[in-house]
């Protein structure tokens, strides 16, 4: 098992964690972020979330012990109201994923069926039809 926390010597001597950050932000990975980061600094590192993020549904997942605990929090309500409770501390380990929007997702399905309608056409012109 590897660490948690590290200690980063800077000029402040921070304690610092490690954060997974997936899907659409415009640069997931992970990030080595001071103790007491919150989801909105984390989000602001990774680049922010891209067009295509459902940010009123962005999830952590968190490792408490043995079991798995997930949160759901909706940013886009803590934009409009400025309510800083809506906006949860960050644990060494978790894991944040900020999910595309269902037009996203449609939208990609429909560049794959058409990709593959492109790709059967010239299938047939050119070994169907060309005997």
């Amino acid at each position: 098992m590897s660490a948690k926390y590290y200690i980063s010597l800077g000029p402040e001597d921070e304690l610092m964690m490690k954060i997974n950050v997936w899907g659409n932000v415009a640069k997931p990975g992970q990030y080595l972020v001071p103790s007491g980061t919150d989801l909105i600094a984390l989000l602001s590192y990774a680049g922010g979330p891209t067009e295509s993020a459902r940010i009123s549904d962005v999830r952590i997942v968190r490792a408490t012990g043995k079991e798995h605990t997930i949160l759901s929090v909706d940013i886009k309500r803590y934009l409009k109201t400025g309510d800083a409770s809506l906006i949860p501390t960050l644990m060494p380990g978790d894991t944040v994923i900020v999910p595309a929007t269902v037009l996203h997702m449609f939208s990609r399905f429909v560049s794959f069926v058409s990709q593959t309608a492109i790709i059967a056409n010239v299938y047939y012109l050119l070994f169907v039809r060309g005997r």
